[in-house]
């Protein structure tokens, strides 16, 4: 496509499958796979992706009692886990990559609960069922991840920007534990993490030095939860071969060895030998992709496709 090689970026995408069923009916599943044949060097269609409850910023997430600090419960899109696991059941069993919006800890109870039904309805292994976001969770949320075979997509920014703002609504302790990441690497769910922009800016080493310190950015020496805290080479995995993993590309990007695309970022200093607290000031020079060399002055740049 040349919309696609006119950018500096690679974009995976995840199809959306409300919209898909509700402009396509029966015939979703085709569509959605059709979108394959679009594919270039640049974009790629991978997984499909449903809503299990509704936003973290705005305190509509579902939550679990006791709920919000006003009395409210959130929004869930469905009944039950049983309502989830039957929406998703036709493309669990054509193997699609499944992707889930879940942010309470309603809305993951939910979603977990959906995905022990797809296993003892149909056992599948590798399957990458993935948990984007995972706002508020328990320690026994991340067991049962890794017994069920999820994959985890985190937002760190739920606390290094949002956790003062958020502790009205949702208690400190909650929110400040939003989300677990160091739960989720001690259980050995993979894990990466996002931005979800516009939720926050999408800087890569701000997410890095998020996970490794759990400071806020604009409170100072407050940290959040220093016990999910991980370290600054799991955090680096979490952007590049995690993040890869999560979206099924790991056999395309998130590591440079042979037979992968020569993408990567070159930067003033290494992440991993400056203190942890500089983490995210580290410049970045140029990113390269596919060996091209892109300055960073170009991808600040909005331009419209050529």
């Amino acid at each position: 496509m040349a919309e696609a090689k006119a950018t500096s970026q690679r974009y995976v995408v995840v199809t959306y499958s409300p919209g898909f069923k509700l402009k396509y009916g029966a015939e979703a599943m085709v569509r959605a796979a059709d979108l394959r044949r679009l594919e270039s060097d640049r974009l790629f269609f991978r997984g499909i992706k449903f809503m299990s409850d509704d936003a973290f910023l705005a305190d509509t997430m579902s939550m679990q009692n006791p709920g919000y600090t006003d009395g409210g419960a959130g929004q869930s899109f469905y009944a039950s886990a049983e309502e989830l696991a039957a929406d998703m059941q036709p493309w669990w069993d054509a193997g699609w990559h499944i992707h889930v919006h879940s942010n309470g800890s309603g809305g993951n109870e939910h979603t977990l609960g959906a995905l022990a039904l797809l296993q003892q309805h149909k056992p599948r292994f590798d399957h990458r069922f993935t948990v984007q976001h995972y706002g508020i969770s328990s320690s026994q949320d991340a067991r049962r991840m890794k017994a069920l075979g999820a994959v985890a997509s985190v937002n760190p920014a739920y606390f290094y920007l949002h956790g003062d703002i958020q502790a009205k609504h949702l208690g400190t302790d909650r929110a400040s534990y939003a989300p677990r990441i160091g739960t989720l690497v001690k259980e050995g769910v993979v894990t990466a993490l996002h931005s979800d922009s516009p939720v926050a800016s999408p800087m890569p080493l701000h997410e890095v030095w998020a996970a490794v310190t759990r400071r806020g950015l604009y409170s100072g020496n407050h940290v959040f939860a220093p016990a999910e805290a991980v370290t600054p080479e799991q955090a680096i995995r979490m952007v590049t071969i995690d993040a890869a993993y999560t979206l099924g590309v790991e056999d395309l990007l998130g590591s440079l060895e042979p037979g992968k695309f020569a993408d990567f970022a070159v930067l003033a200093e290494d992440p991993l030998a400056v203190p942890k607290e500089r983490i995210k000031d580290v410049a970045v020079l140029a990113t390269v992709l596919g060996g091209r060399v892109i300055p960073v002055s170009e991808t600040k740049q909005m331009r419209a496709f050529e």
